[in-house]
């Protein structure tokens, strides 16, 4: 099975516990199987949690339509996802001047996920759609004075 996120750390599982326990006992593992084999460091242990972790990534990232990021105080990027394509907003300020632009990317359905995974991955944070919405309106009335 080919990876397509990083495996959740362990501060990261102990945060998703409960999911992480049904996720087990839906693979027919009870709590005493599993300590048995966290102790005797079992490669079932890796193959485990790296199968819950893609199921994870997959669920969070689905449930994702907007992105918000900030690399800087001068860079604000938004992203909305659909299915198979994103729209970008990018708004940098210099000083006074403030400059907007926007575009889009194009990818394949079954990348979407990645595509939000890496942003996250580069502090990215979700966002609302109103959120988005209103970038995108500034940008219009910015675009319609200039």
């Amino acid at each position: 099975m080919t990876k397509r996120y990083r495996q959740l750390t362990v501060a990261e599982l102990e945060g998703v516990r409960l999911e992480f326990v049904q996720f087990l006992a839906s693979e027919g593992i009870a709590a005493d199987d599993w300590e048995r084999k966290l102790a005797q460091n079992s490669p079932d242990v890796q193959a485990c949690i790296d199968e819950f972790s893609e199921k994870f990534w997959d669920g969070a990232t689905g449930a994702i339509k907007c992105l918000e990021h900030r690399p800087d105080d001068q860079n604000l990027w938004l992203f909305h996802f659909g299915e198979t394509s994103a729209h970008v907003i990018r708004c940098k300020k210099d000083g006074q001047l403030v400059e907007w632009s926007q575009g889009g990317k194009s990818f394949e359905q079954e990348a979407r996920g990645q595509e939000i995974f890496l942003l996250l991955e580069q502090g990215a944070l979700p966002c609302s759609e109103e959120r988005f919405k209103e970038v995108h309106s500034e940008l219009s009335s910015e675009s319609d004075q200039a």
